[in-house]
């Protein structure tokens, strides 16, 4: 019970002292507003970020087998990772619709224009 207070001490200790920090930020970049890019992302992620949840799980367990079969090979169970559908981001952002960040997959770099400027 003892140890608990402490710790919960403790805990409580180290969220106010970073509550009290105070964030370095540089000036602030006016940005153009996209409304359409935000919206398009948040529904193409619906479907984007279950199939790449799925694709990961897919190469992670992948990758352990190549690891297993291979005798503990961490570089072949590596290689098998970075196989263009497992590697890459999981998520699209407003950024990619309008083709200024690209969609990465392993590799393979694709910019998108699916909104207009």
């Amino acid at each position: 019970m003892r140890a608990a207070r402490i710790a919960l001490g403790v805990v409580a200790g180290a969220m106010l002292y970073v509550g009290a920090v105070r964030a370095e930020s540089g000036p602030v970049q006016p940005r153009e507003y996209r409304p359409g890019s935000a919206a398009l992302a948040a529904t193409a992620n619906i479907v984007f970020m279950p199939v790449r949840v799925v694709l990961a799980a897919v190469g992670a367990e992948l990758g352990g087998m190549v690891g297993w079969l291979t005798a503990g090979n961490e570089y072949a169970a590596e290689d098998s990772w970075h196989l263009p559908p497992f590697d890459g981001q999981m998520y699209l952002q407003p950024d990619m619709m309008n083709g200024e960040e690209p969609l990465d997959f392993g590799a393979y770099s694709y910019r998108m224009h699916v909104t207009s400027e």
